[in-house]
Parts: structure tokens; sequence; C-alpha cells
């Protein structure tokens, strides 16, 4: 019963972030906070980032599906545990690689995590509609 009103919660949150998308002659409108990174000191921005991804709805929701998912598929404790690291690093690649690449050659990553920041704040959405929709399907077809 938990993995269906979770499923539907998540079609419903995929309607609703997909109704609300910018068209595209629309110039989305930023939320303060995205538009205060910049300019953030590195604690701040350590706290930010906590933020986002442990106390984020969204990001809740999708643990707990994943969580409900791998929970429930009857598998040894061994391919459990393999299973949450392979999750908890794919996750953790949409922030780490372009940090590392940004670390790594700061000038040659500058114009390509721009285009990509341009792209993301413009598609952010549809993006998240797209995730919540598989999420919310996965989970309901996990039955």
């Amino acid at each position: 019963m938990i993995k269906i009103l979770l499923g539907l919660l998540m079609l419903f949150l995929a309607l609703k972030q997909w109704r609300r998308r910018p068209h595209p002659d629309q110039e989305p409108t930023l939320p303060k906070w995205m538009s205060a990174i910049d300019t953030m000191t590195a604690g701040k921005g350590l706290g930010l980032g906590f933020l986002l991804s442990a106390v984020n709805p969204k990001n809740l929701l999708m643990a707990i599906s994943a969580g409900l998912i791998i929970g429930s598929a009857a598998l040894p404790t061994r391919s459990v545990v393999i299973a949450v690291v392979v999750f908890t690093v794919i996750a953790g690649c949409s922030v780490s690689i372009p940090v590392i690449g940004y670390l790594a050659a700061a000038k040659a990553m500058a114009k390509p995590l721009e285009s990509l920041r341009t792209w993301l704040v413009h598609n952010n959405a549809a993006v998240m509609a797209v995730l919540l929709l598989v999420i919310g399907v996965t989970v309901i077809g996990s039955l």
C-alpha cells in the first residue's frame, strides 16, 4: 500500500512539475538561493548542499523510493549493500563529476559548465518531471 501511495505521489509531482515548466519563449525565474550560489562562501555552499540533498522533499522521495525498491527485492545482504553503494555513487556523480572537472581544469571547464548551468536552468522542471515519472512508474511497477 505504501508503494502505491508513494508511486502515485511521484506521478502527481511529475505532472505538477511538467505543467509548471516555463515555455520555450519564457525566461525561467531563479529562486533566491539559486541566484546567490555564485557569491556564496564554502561554508554556506556546504550547508546549502546538505539542505538540498538531505532535506529536499523530492530528493527524500527519490531516496525512499530507491530504498523501497532495493529493500523489497528479496536480495541477499551482499547484493543489497552493492545496490545501495551503486545508487549512492550514481546519485553523487551528478555533483562530483562537475566539481572534480572544475578543480582539475577550471579554465577549460568554465564554459562547458556555464552552458550546462544555462541548459539546466531552462530545463530543470522538465528534467525533474521525467525523473519523477520514471521513479513513480518503477515504484508502482515493482509491486
